[in-house]
């Protein structure tokens, strides 16, 4: 799983703690998908004055800000949405800006925003050389709040899951049937976080066993990157390479639809 995606994750969980207590457990600064960051604000593109162009303006310095200013505004709940831009995105999945876009949905009761990541590398900073931007690229448009059946879902990634381990069996290293392997497993653990990297990725307790298996498995299953991941192998003969990639471009969509389904079926509702 890409960082960007984590902090999108974590940002509609515990956000919609927030909108649902008034308060949420401690997360900005802390939350590991914020570590390596030197910022993080929330802007939308206002004109200053009637002659003016649009600017991007700053309307909430931090995430916590922003919880209280939707708050304050009725907005009612927040939905992860995943737009799909091109074919075969699991090539690019592992740049920044790349895979698709993840939105965040702000619902409120007549319409939804929509707000994107936009993420920044200060080479002059070392520790934390990341800055972020959420920025309201769609306003006032129709509620979308995008769900899918849980159990259909899974079923899906399992049978995916399956499909791309036999072949990496006949195709590939031990290590790609044993990654897969362990995902395919996730769907039936019953601590599927215990070995997760983002150990407080969301707020566990908010959402049912299947729910968290189902991201989980999802997550655990992002092998799209660059060098060296999944990405990186290719094939002599055009047949295998034809089934890699209809192999690959299944998972990666089936999982963006597995995180989807996770992450907007919460006990909040």
């Amino acid at each position: 799983m890409t960082g960007i995606l984590a902090q999108t994750i974590a940002m509609t969980s515990f956000g919609n703690d927030y909108l649902k207590h008034g308060k949420t457990v401690s997360f900005y600064p802390k939350n590991s998908t914020f570590q390596h960051c030197n910022f993080v604000d929330f802007r939308e593109l206002k004109k200053k004055n009637f002659f003016g162009s649009k600017k991007e303006i700053i309307v909430s310095k931090n995430p916590m800000e922003w919880f209280e200013h939707l708050k304050s505004n009725n907005c009612n709940k927040l939905r992860l949405y995943y737009q799909k831009v091109k074919e075969d995105e699991y090539e690019m999945a592992g740049m920044v800006g790349g895979g698709g876009n993840w939105y965040i949905e702000t619902i409120y009761p007549t319409h939804s925003d929509f707000w994107i990541s936009r993420w920044n590398h200060d080479k002059n900073l070392t520790e934390k050389p990341w800055q972020v931007t959420y920025l309201k690229a769609m306003g006032n448009r129709p509620i979308l709040n995008q769900q899918f059946d849980v159990s259909q879902t899974r079923e899906d990634l399992k049978t995916c899951l399956e499909n791309i381990m036999v072949f990496a069996h006949q195709e590939t290293s031990n290590n790609w049937v044993r990654l897969f392997k362990n995902a395919k497993e996730t769907l039936e653990n019953e601590n599927p976080e215990s070995d997760f990297y983002h150990y407080d990725l969301i707020i566990w307790n908010n959402y049912d066993l299947e729910n968290k298996q189902l991201l989980m498995s999802a997550s655990k299953a992002f092998v799209f990157g660059g060098m060296g991941s999944w990405n990186d192998l290719s094939f002599e003969k055009k047949e295998t390479e034809k089934t890699y990639n209809k192999l690959s471009n299944d998972l990666y969509n089936t999982m963006m639809k597995s995180i989807t389904c996770a992450i907007n079926k919460d006990n909040l509702e």
